[in-house]
């Protein structure tokens, strides 16, 4: 799905004929045909229906045949400015449809070296420190028989663990990303998994990330899930080696997604929108994403990694629409960017919606790819039906002028009929049907380019 709007489209220039003259016409042409009527009306003969069909049935048909074969030019021109607002409003209506879809962060946890970290940055309690006092690492137990990697993983683990144990996620896919390691810490997790007694599939199948995933990840899972019910573990693992010199603090989180969460006591759901991913227009199409409101009134944005070319078009985004009003750099406090950033701030933002702070924006960025997304405890509501525009085609003129015609024909042949010298048979079978063949052809071909050139000009 691509972010992007068209402009507001015009409305149809109808200048209409006025009715007052179509009257007038029709009243002069029916005096004049009535006039000529009288005039050649034998003065012998009564008058009876023969005499007003000519003088009057015969001009009433005509003249509207021909008002209908002009309204068939006329409605092509109101035909194509209305396919040309029916697609735009097509393309708003699917896109808000695809912002709508989400995945439900069933559960998560994360480990730093600080103490709610969320609340902290959210001023809610306590103060948080900037990002000169970090490089901050998580505390190492010294341990024989457990790893480095795997007291990480019993740490994330085990805040989920009677979920991942639940009936209700079988069918458990996990997926793993380590810094500066390698497929050997599956195992480690398997045999953290086995501890808890999670069953995950055969012989705990765990996918290895060789790089850390972006939100990309999460949107082919969204799309999963219009298909077939999932159930995701991720884990991702940011922490440096004891040795390794760096700006950035450590932390680890691990995220449970699903399509069908289990309402435990009072515990709400927390949906996770489809993010816009990949961009690289952010002015033009961060407003889009924003109107399609995914949240109705996000109250916070976390951003970690944002360049200056893509932080103020944000903001200026976000001003012009007063949403977000609170902004949090993740850098500004936990130090130099790294990796694992973006779900750090997911899982903050997540905090943050369980503390009842709203809806929340995720910002990130790497290698001038941005990304955002939004977090809710609420769905937005369900946009109304979409249903196309209501306006008559011009193949449905066409028809009714050739139609119309047809019946002008047989007017004319009923009211001069030559026993003398009749009609054939197939004559004025083909002289009846070819008016309403030309006049439908006709109609059809306006309503076809109208549409044609209306797709063209719109790129659709």
């Amino acid at each position: 799905m691509q972010w992007w709007l068209y402009e507001k489209q015009k409305d149809a220039q109808n200048s209409g004929i006025s009715l007052w003259l179509l009257i007038f016409i029709y009243v002069i042409v029916i005096a004049f045909f009535l006039f000529i009527r009288i005039a050649t009306w034998p003065n012998e003969k009564h008058i009876d229906a023969l005499f007003f069909l000519p003088a009057v049935v015969l001009p009433f048909l005509i003249i509207t045949a021909l008002v209908c074969l002009v309204n068939t030019f006329k409605s092509a021109q109101i035909y194509y400015a209305e396919m040309r607002k029916f697609i735009a409003l097509s393309q708003e209506y699917h896109l808000k449809e695809y912002a709508r879809q989400n995945i439900i962060i069933a559960g998560w946890s994360m480990i730093t070296p600080l103490e709610q970290p969320a609340l902290n940055m959210l001023k809610l309690e306590g103060e948080f420190p900037l990002a000169p006092k970090t490089p901050l690492k998580i505390t190492q137990h010294q341990e024989f028989e457990c790893t480095r990697n795997e007291q990480v993983f019993f740490r994330l683990v085990e805040p989920l663990a009677a979920k991942l144990k639940s009936h209700s996620y079988r069918g458990l896919k996990t997926m793993l990303w380590v810094r500066e390691a390698d497929e050997s810490c599956c195992d480690e997790l398997r045999r953290i998994l086995k501890q808890f007694d999670i069953q995950n599939g055969k012989d705990y199948q765990i996918e290895y990330l060789s790089e850390c995933p972006d939100y990309s990840l999460i949107n082919s899972w969204v799309e999963q899930s219009n298909a077939c019910g999932i159930t995701h573990l991720l884990l991702i693992v940011d922490i440096y080696g004891d040795d390794s010199a760096s700006k950035s603090m450590d932390n680890a989180c691990a995220f449970l997604l699903t399509d069908r969460f289990i309402q435990i006591e009072s515990e709400k759901p927390i949906y996770l929108y489809h993010p816009m991913v990949g961009v690289s227009d952010i002015e033009a199409k961060v407003p889009v994403y924003l109107h399609t409101e995914p949240v109705t009134a996000p109250k916070t944005l976390w951003y970690t990694g944002l360049s200056r070319a893509e932080k103020y078009p944000l903001f200026k985004a976000l001003d012009k629409k007063k949403l977000a009003p609170d902004r949090l750099d993740i850098e500004a406090s936990l130090g130099a960017r790294s990796a694992g950033y973006r779900w750090l701030a997911l899982a903050l933002a997540a905090d943050a919606v369980k503390y009842a702070q709203g809806g929340q924006l995720v910002a990130v960025s790497e290698n001038n790819q941005f990304s955002i997304t939004a977090l809710s405890s609420s769905l937005p509501p369900q946009q109304d039906d979409f249903i196309g525009f209501e306006h008559a085609q011009p193949w449905l003129f066409g028809g009714m002028s050739g139609f119309l015609l047809m019946l002008s024909f047989w007017i004319f042949q009923l009211s001069f009929f030559d026993s003398k010298e009749p009609f054939s048979l197939w004559g004025f079978i083909a002289c009846s049907v070819a008016p309403l063949i030309m006049g439908s052809i006709i109609g059809i071909f306006a309503t076809w380019h109208s549409s044609k050139r209306a797709r063209d000009d719109m790129g659709w």
